[in-house]
C-alpha cells in the first residue's frame, strides 16, 4: 500500500512545484499544440491530486490510444472567460470543482458534451448533465483525534460536535461559508434533503452557540492536518483525512452528516481539440480507470461499478460508498454558485462580531 499513500510533506513539495510549473507550462503547451492535432491539454490544480491523476489517468490513456496530454496547471475561470471571449482557447480539458461548474456553465464557458461518445451511463446519476460528468468525488466529515476520543467517547455527529458538554475537545472550523452553513443547519435538526436553498440567518444563529468554543478557524486545506496532530485542535471538518488515515495517523472520522462534493469532466467552449477530450472523458469515467486513481488520492469513484475494484483498506472509508452517500449530502453548487459572494460577505461579517 505504500504507492497508495500520501504525506503532508509530498503534497506541500508538490503543490509548490506546481505553482511554479503554471509559470512556464503555458509557453510548453503553445509550442507542443503547433506540432501535432493527436492530443489534447489538460489544465489542473497541480500538487499530489495531479500527480495521481497522470498516474493512474493520463500515462495508460496516452499508451492505449496515442492521444498526447499536455499539462499545464492553473485551473482560472477568468482566464479560460478570456480565451473563449477572444476564440483563442489554449485548454481542452478540465476538472473543475462543483461551484466552479455552475458558473462555468451558467457563463457559456463550456461546450455541450458528445454522450454519443461517453458513455456515463453507470456514473453517479446526479454528476451526470449536459455539460459535465462526475471525476471524482470528494468529501467533508467530521474528523477527530482518536488518542482524544476514543471509542465510546468520539463526535458521532455534527449533534455532538454543537455539544460541547456531551463530547468536550478543541474545535476547530473551516472558515468559509460552504459547508459550514450547512453543517451548522444539520446540527439544528435540518432534514439533509431539505438544507436548500439554505435558511443563512437560521445557520448563523445556531454559530453563536458555538462561536466561542471554536480554537481555531483554519482556511487551508493542509492546516487541520498540521493543527490536529500538534492537539491543538481534537476535531473538525476536514476534506483530507483519509489519506492519514491510511497512513496510520490516529484520526478518525463520521459520514453522519458529511458534505460530499465533486469534481466534473468539462471541455472548454471552443476546445481545438474537443473530440480527443470526449475520449479520454469516456476512458476515465470508466470502473477500472476510476478504481485505479483511488491508489493515489483518497477521492471516491463517480462510477458505481468502481468500487468492486478498490482496495478493501480503502474501499470504506471512502466518500463513493454506498452506506457514506446515505449517510452524508451533497453540497449544491448550483445553490453557491449564485449566492457565493453575498454569503461570503454576510460570513466575513459575522466572524467579525
Amino acid at each position: 500500500m505504500t504507492d497508495t499513500r500520501t504525506s503532508r510533506r509530498r503534497f506541500l513539495t508538490t503543490a509548490a512545484a506546481a505553482s511554479a510549473a503554471s509559470v512556464i507550462f503555458p509557453h510548453v503547451v503553445t509550442r507542443a499544440r503547433a506540432a501535432s492535432k493527436n492530443e489534447l491539454v489538460f489544465v489542473g490544480f497541480g500538487g499530489t491530486y495531479q500527480d495521481g491523476q497522470t498516474k493512474a489517468l493520463f500515462e495508460p490513456f496516452e499508451k492505449e490510444t496515442g492521444i498526447k496530454i499536455i499539462q499545464t496547471t492553473g485551473v482560472d475561470l477568468a482566464k479560460l472567460r478570456a480565451q473563449v471571449q477572444s476564440k483563442n482557447v489554449e485548454w481542452d480539458l478540465i476538472s473543475i470543482g462543483d461551484r466552479q461548474r455552475y458558473t462555468a456553465v451558467n457563463d457559456g464557458l463550456v461546450s455541450r458534451l458528445n454522450y454519443s461518445i461517453i458513455n456515463a451511463k453507470d456514473v453517479i446519476p446526479r454528476l451526470v448533465t449536459e455539460y459535465s460528468v462526475g471525476s471524482v468525488t470528494v468529501p467533508m466529515p467530521l474528523t477527530y483525534i482518536t488518542k482524544a476520543h476514543p471509542p465510546g467517547k468520539e463526535p458521532r455527529s455534527w449533534f455532538d460536535f454543537w455539544d460541547p458538554k456531551k463530547v468536550p475537545g478543541q474545535r476547530g472550523m473551516y472558515n468559509a461559508p460552504p459547508y459550514s452553513l450547512e453543517f451548522a443547519l444539520v446540527a439544528d435538526g435540518v432534514s439533509k434533503d431539505k438544507l436548500y436553498p439554505l435558511d443563512v440567518p437560521r445557520a448563523f444563529k445556531n454559530f453563536d452557540r458555538i462561536k466561542s468554543e471554536i480554537k481555531v478557524w483554519w482556511s487551508q486545506f493542509p492546516q487541520p492536518g498540521v493543527l490536529l496532530k500538534s492537539g491543538e485542535i481534537t476535531m473538525t471538518p476536514w476534506t483530507r483525512a483519509i489519506s492519514l488515515i491510511l497512513e496510520g495517523e490516529p484520526l478518525g472520522i463520521t459520514y453522519d452528516g458529511a458534505a460530499l462534493t465533486f469534481e466534473a469532466w468539462v471541455v472548454p467552449n471552443g476546445a481545438p481539440h474537443a473530440e480527443n477530450a470526449m475520449k479520454f472523458i469516456n476512458w476515465a469515467i470508466q470502473p477500472k480507470p476510476q478504481a485505479e486513481l483511488t491508489k493515489y488520492i483518497a477521492f471516491g469513484p463517480t462510477n458505481t461499478k468502481a468500487m468492486e475494484f478498490v482496495s478493501p483498506k480503502v474501499k470504506p472509508l471512502l466518500s463513493s460508498e454506498p452506506e457514506n452517500i446515505k449517510k452524508g449530502f451533497f453540497l449544491s453548487g448550483d445553490w453557491w454558485g449564485p449566492n457565493f459572494e453575498k454569503v461570503t460577505e454576510q460570513w466575513n461579517e459575522w466572524r467579525l462580531k
